[in-house]
């Protein structure tokens, strides 16, 4: 009279709704959804290509779509490098304005130079 342990994991699964189901779901629709914006966004891809990897995701639920992201990711990694960090990323917030004041200064010196070199071009073409 006792139940099988096959009959009562499948009534388990049938009678409730247990989260870890949920979650399973909700993870297959984002990652299939986010899959198709990134697929139709690539305007790169022949047709064949593409619909192929249509294919691919929608077929295999969470393992496709996962996998196409990946893929994808690395190769726009390998086509566009990393993108450079900027000042703020690579130094101290201090560094970042000592060396944004060093530069204006620079830039200051040199505006003075040039100005002062044309004061003295139009000096030497009065004395002539």
């Amino acid at each position: 009279m006792n139940p099988s342990n096959a009959v009562l994991a499948a009534r388990l699964l049938t009678e409730s709704n247990p989260v870890w189901a949920w979650a399973i779901a909700v993870t297959a629709v984002g990652l299939l959804v986010a899959a198709l914006m990134v697929l139709v966004q690539d305007t790169g891809k022949p047709g064949r290509r593409a619909a192929i990897w249509g294919v691919v995701i929608f077929m295999i639920p969470i393992i496709g779509p996962a996998f196409y992201l990946i893929w994808e990711t690395v190769r726009y990694h390998r086509e566009h490098g990393r993108p450079e960090k900027g000042m703020v990323e690579k130094y101290a917030p201090e560094e970042v304005a000592q060396r944004r004041e060093e530069a204006r200064r620079e830039e200051a010196r040199r505006d003075e130079d040039r100005r002062g070199s044309r004061r003295g071009d139009d000096a030497d073409a009065a004395a002539d």
